[in-house]
């Protein structure tokens, strides 16, 4: 999903919004970078040493050293923005690998503190400014994410990626005129991105107009036919029509490496489960929740065996869950299929 601009700087929100990874550009770095303690913020080359290490460790997957060293740069250079944003990238990072629901959290409003620091203390720059937008959506500070948005709007008002992340903050608010004039004028904007039509679909969806968001829906994904997540707008909106069989149909065309996206197999099982085939909605969820790590997943699947009569699955999920830092029983418990 590309939504951002070209010229957009390094540690843009497209690291945080998508989830992709953490975006670096320079390489290398000094053994002496790696002790924090020795960083002194008058030395321009201990701090680029340093900054170097952080991104090093971020591209090697040592978040922990990452965090550590990017932290000890905030303390040394309480005013420095570049060191609050590689802070907050670290906790992006951090809150990519939780384990449990309170620890992305947690992390993700520590990135969500970074990014405002890192603002307050750098140059005016609206690749900046959607970061910490869209840190602050993740943390569900919406207020926060919306004068972020504003403000990289302001900064580049051609970018259609301001327009359209605003558009989504403030239908999260409630704000849903205000949020489809936003995704509008993303859309003028960039009248080739699917982007747009499907936050308009969604719109449309929440708002009961089930038809009008599917075709929406289907016109977002003629515009990029081979984003496999551009389906699942459009099986949403079928789902709310009842047209369950017509779900399965759509996203059982993907290849099995595709039905393991999140947000695909729960529409797969969640069809599923609406037409009383419990067995396969369990099967389907397992497969994610095998590989996905999450509690959260591990205890739907759990409710998703329950539901399927298989208690010895649904034992073996539940223990799982709690594994995984799971607490809540009460979402273990059998529920309605999703409609």
């Amino acid at each position: 999903m590309r939504l951002f601009h070209p010229t957009a700087r390094p540690c843009n929100a497209v690291a945080v919004l998508i989830l992709i990874g953490i975006t670096v550009l320079m390489e290398g770095g000094c053994d002496r970078s790696t002790d924090p303690a020795a960083i002194d913020p008058n030395d321009m080359v201990a701090m680029h040493a340093a900054m170097n290490a952080v991104e090093a460790a971020l591209r090697s997957a040592r978040i922990d050293d990452a965090a550590r060293i990017a932290t000890r740069l905030t303390q040394v250079a309480p005013t420095n923005g570049d060191a609050f944003e590689l802070l907050a990238r670290t906790q992006i990072a951090t809150a990519l690998g939780a384990n449990s629901a309170s620890a992305r959290d947690s992390a993700r409003q520590a990135a969500a503190s970074a990014y405002a620091r890192a603002v307050q203390f750098s140059a005016p720059n609206a690749g900046l400014l959607n970061a910490a937008g869209v840190a602050a959506q993740g943390a569900n500070d919406i207020a926060s994410a919306i004068v972020f948005f504003t403000r990289a709007g302001e900064l580049d008002p051609a970018n259609a990626q301001h327009p359209l992340f605003m558009g989504l903050a403030l239908a999260q608010a409630g704000r849903t005129d205000e949020a489809k004039s936003a995704l509008l004028r993303a859309r003028a904007l960039d009248p080739l991105s699917p982007w747009p039509l499907s936050a308009l679909s969604a719109g449309e969806l929440n708002a009961g107009n089930a038809v009008q968001a599917l075709a929406l829906a289907r016109e977002a994904r003629t515009l990029d036919p081979r984003n496999d997540e551009l389906r699942v707008p459009e099986a949403k909106a079928l789902r709310k029509l009842q047209r369950h069989e017509e779900v399965l149909t759509l996203l059982l065309a993907l290849p099995p490496q595709a039905r393991l996206i999140e947000s695909i197999a729960w529409e797969i099982a969640a069809a599923y489960e609406s037409l009383g085939d419990n067995i396969s909605a369990a099967q389907t969820w397992a497969r994610w929740a095998e590989i996905s790590g999450s509690a959260d997943a591990a205890a739907d699947a759990a409710r998703r065996w329950t539901n399927a009569g298989d208690l010895v699955q649904a034992s073996t999920w539940r223990q799982v869950a709690r594994q995984r830092g799971w607490t809540d029983d009460d979402r273990l418990k059998v529920v309605a299929p999703q409609q």
